[in-house]
């Protein structure tokens, strides 16, 4: 065996490590340190214009995509100055160009970055006479893969010190912020499932408890995730084959798991590729609203990453957290075999 193939295996490995990792301990890897550094030497006044240079650092392996959204594809990195400062944005940010390749987990051409990437970025200062803080901060929102793995979207925020004539510098640090409510244990196998409330892509209000009486499929998925819309050719198949032998599907969109702060842009971006999606790929399941999805995917699954999906029986109750596609062939076979 060559020694490219050797260290090919080696890297297909470690990737396959990481995710046992992050599924059994509830985190994610992270594969990107970024720094942000201001140009402005001296104190500036509105009006004034200067760089901030925003600066990626990419782990071997793992890609950033580009700022160009890519129909069916990831979420493009987005790098915004939030209102209420004294600052804004002065013009179009600049980065290195990006490599471009067909990417597996999306299965399109997509853009990306690897190594370091400076992204630099115009700034204007303005008068606001209700910011008192010479701190300027900027959020990025950003996807990261590999060719097997996808991580949830992340929202980041950084801050650099940035002198305005007329205006004290501002010492104090911002408390960290309340996360989404943690869940002490996900649902045991044979636990009995809580009924709970969704909505469905046509808006209208549905519960759980509509499926008693069927094997249903919990398919927690994203638009983000590569893997997840990777297995839509298979969930049709199994849907067609057992859907008269007792079996449903229901889709739950979770766009937003994992994501602390929510920017409304952003989710109404993601529902609507979710939707084109569900159109353009014959999805003919139900599918529940990531607004209403992911609660029940934290608090009563303890669903933390994607792909995940769940079988639950007529009566239910979790019979499994379903990994490969063969093993829900398995399953079903069994089950739905031994129900006649």
């Amino acid at each position: 065996m060559s020694a490219r193939r050797i260290f090919q295996l080696a890297l297909v490995l470690c990737f396959f490590a990481i995710t046992i990792i992050a599924q059994e301990t509830g985190t994610e890897p992270d594969p990107i340190k970024w720094t942000i550094k201001s140009h402005a030497s001296e104190p500036v006044k509105a009006g004034d214009r200067f760089l901030v240079e925003l600066t990626a650092q990419i782990e071997n392996g793992w890609h950033l995509y580009s700022t160009e959204r890519v129909e069916g594809g990831p979420t493009p990195t987005r790098i915004v100055i939030p209102s209420g400062q004294s600052f804004e944005m002065a013009g179009e940010i600049d980065s290195p160009a990006p490599h471009s390749s067909y990417d597996p987990n999306f299965q399109v051409a997509t853009d990306y970055y690897d190594g370091a990437v400076p992204f630099s970025i115009p700034v204007r200062a303005v008068a606001n006479p209700s910011a008192s803080s010479n701190r300027l901060r900027l959020q990025v929102r950003y996807q990261t893969c590999t060719q097997t793995i996808c991580l949830a979207p992340k929202l980041l925020e950084l801050e650099t010190q940035v002198q305005i004539v007329g205006v004290e510098t501002d010492r104090k640090q911002s408390e960290t912020k309340a996360g989404i409510e943690k869940v002490s244990a996900a649902l045991a196998i044979g636990t009995m499932v809580p009924d709970f409330e969704f909505t469905d892509f046509t808006g209208k209000t549905r519960h759980f408890s509509e499926y008693r009486g069927r094997y249903v499929l919990l398919d927690f998925w994203a638009t983000w995730c590569g893997p997840c819309l990777a297995d839509i050719p298979h969930l049709r198949e199994t849907e067609l084959k057992y859907r008269a032998r007792g079996f449903e599907i229901l889709g739950m969109d979770s766009e937003t798991l994992g994501q602390e702060q929510v920017v409304p842009g952003f989710v109404r971006e993601t529902d609507a590729r979710a939707r084109e999606i569900v159109h353009t790929r014959g999805v003919t399941w139900t599918q529940a609203t990531s607004e209403t999805s992911v609660p029940a995917a934290v608090k009563i699954f303890g669903v933390n990453n994607l792909p995940a999906k769940i079988l639950i029986d007529p009566d239910g109750r979790v019979v499994a957290r379903v990994k490969t596609s063969s093993e829900l062939d398995d399953l079903l076979a069994r089950l739905l075999n031994a129900k006649q």
